[in-house]
């Protein structure tokens, strides 16, 4: 019984080691700090259930973008740097971005939550 489960458990194993990279789910973590680039707009959203969803939009002129200590990632995140990113907020106020500050976010992409929810922007603490 006990070899049944141990070659169960090393046929798996060899399984997903033969998967090629692309198959594995992307996560990757920045920390980004850039200058806002234009003014922020709030979209509102109402669920049937009467729900509000906000979102703040604007875009980020990115100046540095790091790793956070501790965070997983596949990407050095130098990808951003000297870029124009569009970035939405959820549930944020407007008046804490403003056009021309400095502004720190977490950006967040995780290819495992699907296509709609994969990338993720969150003012940085």
């Amino acid at each position: 019984m006990k070899s049944l489960r141990l070659r169960t458990a090393l046929a798996a194993a060899a399984l997903m080691a033969a998967l090629p990279p692309a198959h594995a789910w992307t996560r990757i973590s920045c920390d980004l700090s850039g200058i806002v680039a234009t003014l922020p707009e709030q979209m509102r959203q109402y669920r049937t259930d009467g729900t509000e969803v906000s979102h703040v939009l604007f875009r980020l002129n990115v100046k540095a973008a790091d790793i956070p200590d501790g965070a997983r990632a596949d990407t050095d995140c130098t990808e951003f740097v000297d870029r124009q990113i569009d970035v939405a907020l959820d549930n944020v106020d407007p008046s804490a971005v403003r056009k021309g500050k400095p502004l720190k976010l977490l950006y967040r992409y995780d290819e495992s939550l699907g296509e709609a929810r994969a990338t993720r922007f969150e003012l940085a603490r």
